[in-house]
């Protein structure tokens, strides 16, 4: 029987040598010395003087350290591929490789004047601490103290900047782009304006138009009040929703208005923006959330399940939203990827038994967040010091007359991180929530304070007896806004503060005020946004919060304030030194 040819060649024939420069005839001399020691294996060594080879018994069997494996593959063989030293890279190598390759890329985005901080300043504050915070951030769960360095008096005089005289209704909503450059703002008569926000000034104003504008002219803005606005992670795309049922989207480059979505069937109450994707989701009082592509300018999905008209909606980093329906008091968060949905119980009930176990402060770890606040507000903030003491004087007050406030209804929410969130409705309670439970995990009742109450007007058939007050209300929760990751959120009401809240670190869970900031009239919503002086990345930055004045609230008519429709934008400095003064 005839041999294979290819068995008779021999499978070593076949393989792809290395290039080492040796001559022609060296691998014929290799096969004949294989014949002469059958015995012994056979070895291919590189050599820069040509194709020898070496025959000494000892260095035949071994099998060669790093060294040799250095030889082999280093800088003496010109013609390696790159793809031949990833292969020999161990994955401990390969980490660190890719490890420093990120720490230069974080330095040189944090990289600062060498006249404010020296090399050992940048290596310590900037680098560690933005590496931790990163990856913190990346675990998904709120991890920055930052709140303590806003603990100072706001100045009113220097700290804010008013936006006026760009709508005549009522302020609804509020966005600050990404890159703090801009402000844009909505209100009830439909306008969308864009600011600057460093110099107040008047960029664009986007006019509302005319209900019974042919086509395509209403689709070049919104002819109704606009309630909702959204700005992407990269500074590109703004999106409005309105009572008109449709939402805009418009480019911040250009000022040009790009499309009009008109698949909701009733009034556009929120958006909310993916972080680092062009996600857009929105919410409506049809009970449905829909999600978009903005980069494609395409409906993507509806998701169903409230009961009751949804009011506000928040997201992060994860493909998930929480929303919040009104009515029928329940929080839902919505797992989109995994195509479910985790319902959580509101409605809760402020009454005397509450109030008083809220007063005790609860569990050792509790009382001492809450005195640790205490004693940094009365230290640097003598006026936030004074309404956290009228603050429990109306608690014991309520208490005493054994009120009750039952929450109706769920109309705003802010996340703190994916697993964390704060809601508020018409009880005036901030309840904490987390995706562990469905009921809060901390509840801070009648957190603005109660509405003044008002005589009522006697009539001839009552002109002997007194003269009767209203029922006590609780004001409504009518904003909230988070820096996400970090211990900090703010929330408004139309007592004419707006409210910081610092989490408690350790275990117990809740929150404390830390400090105030005077807004007159309905805040009917809350922008803020983490900004570097220089447009640094560094860690430690300034907040700058947008806040939408109006006289009415965002949904209705129902009560009035004696205010004027603007935007006002704080301008809050970090103040590491603030703890140690």
């Amino acid at each position: 029987m005839a041999r294979d040819r290819f068995l008779a060649q021999g499978v070593t024939g076949t393989k792809r040598q290395r290039s080492s420069g040796k001559p022609a005839g060296s691998h014929k001399q290799t096969k004949d010395q294989a014949k002469q020691h059958p015995s012994k294996p056979r070895k291919h060594r590189g050599s820069s003087e040509g194709g020898g080879h070496d025959n000494d018994d000892d260095s035949d069997n071994e099998v060669g350290d790093v060294n040799d494996l250095e030889h082999r593959y280093g800088t003496d063989e010109a013609e390696v591929s790159s793809e031949e030293d990833e292969f020999l890279e161990t994955a401990a190598e390969k980490r660190l490789r890719l490890a420093k390759s990120y720490i230069s890329k974080v330095k040189a985005s944090t990289e600062m004047d060498a006249d404010e901080y020296d090399a050992a300043q940048i290596d310590r504050d900037l680098i560690a601490e933005r590496l931790t915070s990163d990856a913190r951030e990346r675990s998904g769960k709120w991890s920055r103290r930052i709140a303590d360095q806003f603990a100072y008096p706001v100045d009113e005089t220097s700290m804010v900047r008013v936006l006026k005289n760009g709508h005549r209704l009522p302020v609804t909503c509020v966005a600050i782009t990404p890159n703090g450059q801009f402000v844009y703002s909505g209100s009830k008569d439909g306008s969308l304006v864009k600011w600057q926000r460093e110099t107040g000034k008047k960029l664009k104003v986007f006019a509302g138009q005319k209900k019974k504008n042919p086509a395509p002219n209403h689709n070049l803005g919104h002819c109704d009040h606009i309630l909702s606005i959204a700005v992407s992670s990269d500074s590109k795309y703004v999106a409005t929703g309105g009572r008109d049922r449709r939402i805009h989207i418009w480019s911040v480059d250009e000022d040009r208005h790009l499309i009009a979505f008109h698949q909701h069937k009733d009034s556009v109450t929120g958006l909310v923006f993916r972080r680092g994707i062009n996600h857009l989701y929105s919410c409506s009082a049809d009970r449905m959330v829909k999600l978009w592509n903005v980069d494609e300018l395409a409906y993507m999905d509806t998701l169903f399940g409230h009961q009751d008209i949804i009011v506000s909606i928040d997201a992060l980093q994860r493909e998930q939203a929480v929303t919040t329906g009104s009515r029928d008091k329940t929080l839902r968060l919505w797992k989109i990827a995994d195509e479910a949905q985790l319902v959580f119980r509101g409605g809760s009930t402020t009454d005397q038994s509450r109030i008083t176990k809220a007063l005790a402060e609860g569990k050792q770890d509790a009382v001492e967040a809450a005195a640790e606040v205490r004693a940094i507000v009365e230290q640097n903030n003598p006026s936030t010091a004074q309404h956290t003491n009228e603050y429990r004087d109306l608690l014991r007050s309520l208490a005493a007359e054994s009120t009750e406030f039952c929450e109706e209804s769920v109309d705003a929410v802010a996340m703190i991180d994916e697993e964390t969130y704060v809601t508020g409705g018409d009880s005036g309670a901030l309840c904490l929530w987390s995706v562990q439970k469905k009921k809060p995990v901390f509840i801070h009742h009648v957190a603005h304070g109660i509405q003044p109450t008002t005589p009522t007007v006697s009539t001839k058939d009552d002109e002997d007896e007194d003269d009767t007050n209203l029922p006590t209300r609780s004001r409504w929760i009518t904003a909230l806004a988070a820096v996400p990751f970090t211990d900090m959120f703010f929330s408004a009401s139309s007592d004419g503060l707006v409210r910081l809240w610092r989490m408690r670190p350790g275990k117990a869970p809740g929150f404390d005020l830390i400090n105030t900031i005077p807004v007159a009239g309905f805040v009917n919503g809350l922008s803020v946004r983490e900004l570097s002086v220089n447009g640094s990345l560094a860690v430690r930055k300034d907040i700058v919060l947008a806040v939408a004045v109006g006289q009415e609230p965002r949904l209705g008519r129902w009560a009035k304030e004696k205010a004027r429709n603007v935007v006002k934008v704080f301008h809050l400095p970090s103040k590491p030194s603030a703890l140690a003064q």
